[in-house]
C-alpha cells in the first residue's frame, strides 16, 4: 500500500518537498494537483512502532544461520 496524502478538497495531493524536524519526525510539504484549489499545506509524519523488526537489525551470522536452516526448525533459534 502506498502512502497518499488527499487534500482537504478531496482530491489527491503530491508532496513537493521535506524536511526532518526530529529523528522519528518529518514534515511534508504538499501541493493540491486541482489547479482549480491550489491548496498548499504542510503535514507531520512520524513513527509510531514498529510491527516487524528488520531481518538487518539481526547480527551477520545469525542471519546466515536462519537461511540455513529450514523454516519449521527457524522458531528454534530464538528460544
Amino acid at each position: 500500500m502506498a502512502f497518499r496524502v488527499q487534500c482537504k478538497c478531496g482530491r489527491k495531493a503530491r508532496i513537493c518537498s521535506s524536511k526532518e524536524v526530529g529523528g522519528e519526525l518529518k514534515q511534508a510539504y504538499c501541493q493540491c494537483t486541482d489547479p482549480t484549489c491550489g491548496h498548499t499545506f504542510v503535514i507531520n509524519i512520524e513513527f509510531s512502532h514498529t510491527l516487524s523488526p528488520s531481518a538487518l537489525d539481526f547480527p551477520d551470522d545469525m542471519r546466515r544461520r536462519i537461511r540455513e536452516t529450514a523454516p519449521a526448525e527457524q522458531a528454534s533459534l530464538f528460544g
